[in-house]
């Protein structure tokens, strides 16, 4: 038996009407007081519109309670909420709701930042310390892109989303001025980082292929059951010309140096190996293979006289 839809009613005393990556929204107030939080929350680089809207959504307080109630679509997303986290709730709705219906771009949870021109993408849903890891990263000189969603392009190549960085803490969520040094175009996708931060971790990653990489997008793309086939060959693009390593992580500020030393470096094995102690493994199935023998026998660089 499925369980019946509950519906709170809402009155409306304000809204407001805007787009976001082409895709329309409403969100309806009881009291007009809220407007001016509520749009401090939209998403970044909305704008007014009068196109009729593709979401709407609600914030109200509920009957005979001191909560907060949020609704999507009429439909009941959170209640019993204190007002700072119907906000956060009322943030996270409407994102979601844009990265599910916009077109033709192919939203992805990850964290992005770039250095020297390419993207690093560090896929993954909340709670696994992506926005730590970016504010890492942007701090030893990388460019802030997001910290929640990778926008995707056809080509593949990774849009600015840069909304304030926000880090999960006891009782809602702590936000953050979005960084000075914020991406302003497209750029391709340089390094896939499949990480979660657990305190007793170490360091040691090791190489995915571009199938892996694809299959670590996938799992964190918000449109792929919507659109599959549309996904399935942008994240293909995207993945053609990345790397992809994978391995639990420890302090961001560590992570942070070696991963971009990895990008700064064109030959992502023996050279990653000097960025970080453990360097990039190759997988086990590799790990016995013969070196490539196109590449020649190695040869030290001639003494100098």
């Amino acid at each position: 038996m499925v369980a019946p839809v509950m519906r709170v009613p809402t009155p409306t005393a304000g809204a407001l009407r805007g787009e976001a990556y082409r895709v329309a929204f409403e969100v309806r107030v009881d009291d007009r007081r809220l407007l001016p939080a509520v749009r401090a929350r939209l998403p970044p680089r909305w704008r007014a519109t009068r196109r009729a809207p593709a979401v709407v959504l609600s914030l109200g307080h509920e009957a005979g309670s001191a909560g907060m109630v949020v609704q999507v679509e009429g439909q009941l997303a959170a209640r019993e909420l204190s007002h700072a986290q119907a906000l956060d709730v009322l943030e996270s709705e409407l994102q979601l709701s844009v990265a599910r219906l916009a077109r033709p771009q192919v939203f992805v949870h990850a964290g992005v930042v770039t250095v020297d021109g390419r993207a690093i993408l560090v896929p993954g849903r909340s709670g696994t310390g992506k926005t730590t890891l970016v504010r890492a990263l942007v701090a030893a000189g990388a460019i802030y892109y997001s910290d929640e969603y990778a926008v995707l392009d056809r080509e593949g190549w990774v849009h600015p989303y840069p909304r304030r960085p926000s880090v999960r803490v006891r009782g809602g969520k702590e936000r953050h001025p979005v960084p000075r040094s914020r991406g302003r175009g497209a750029a391709p996708v340089g390094l896939v980082v499949e990480t979660r931060y657990s305190a007793a971790a170490r360091w040691t990653p090791v190489a995915l292929s571009a199938g892996e990489i694809v299959l670590a997008l996938l799992a964190n793309t918000v449109p792929a059951r919507d659109r599959p086939a549309e996904v399935l060959a942008v994240l293909a693009r995207a993945a053609g010309s990345a790397r992809g390593i994978r391995s639990d992580r420890g302090a961001a500020a560590r992570t942070a140096r070696a991963l971009i030393a990895l990008q700064r470096n064109a030959d992502p094995g023996a050279r990653a190996a000097r960025a970080h102690p453990g360097g990039v493994r190759s997988p086990r199935r590799n790990a016995s293979g013969p070196r490539d023998p196109a590449r020649g026998p190695r040869r030290r660089p001639p003494r100098s006289r």
